[in-house]
């Protein structure tokens, strides 16, 4: 009886601190369109990639940044729109882009290497022509 007390503290412990960490899901290819939810989603924004002309059909491009505005790679992402997730994965980079029809969405990054940082959230619609830039600031400074 006694075994079968602490096997099962153990499995809440380990349950409980799995909570504090940022849910995983599927890696997106970096610099490669991928369909996610019926979404055709890029995950990108590393050196040179950001220059790529293809990435101007994206309506929207939500970029990852911290307190000073500087660029961070690698969040775990969830969009949504419609009281429901269209997508939910982790991208290496410091962009997302989306293709996206009318409508209001909602996007929530967490860091993958940061869970301190929190989860941030921003609430966007595309532009009729153009590309939207919609930014999430998590307050940390860039380590030195």
């Amino acid at each position: 009886m006694m075994s079968m007390k602490f096997c099962h503290l153990g499995v809440l412990a380990i349950g409980a601190i799995g909570f504090a960490w940022p849910a995983s899901a599927d890696p997106l290819p970096m610099d490669q369109p991928t369909t996610v939810g019926g979404i055709e989603t890029v995950c990108t924004g590393i050196g040179s990639a950001e220059d790529d002309p293809r990435w101007k059909a994206y309506p929207i491009r939500v970029e990852f940044s911290n307190a000073d505005a500087q660029y961070i790679a690698g969040a775990h992402v969830n969009l949504s729109g419609g009281g429901k997730v269209l997508a939910t994965f982790d991208c290496s980079g410091a962009w997302v882009l989306f293709k996206l029809g009318s409508g209001t969405y909602n996007i929530s990054a967490s860091l993958l290497d940061r869970p301190d940082a929190g989860e941030r959230s921003a609430t966007f619609s595309p532009l009729p022509s153009g590309q939207r830039r919609v930014v999430i600031q998590f307050p940390i400074n860039p380590r030195k």
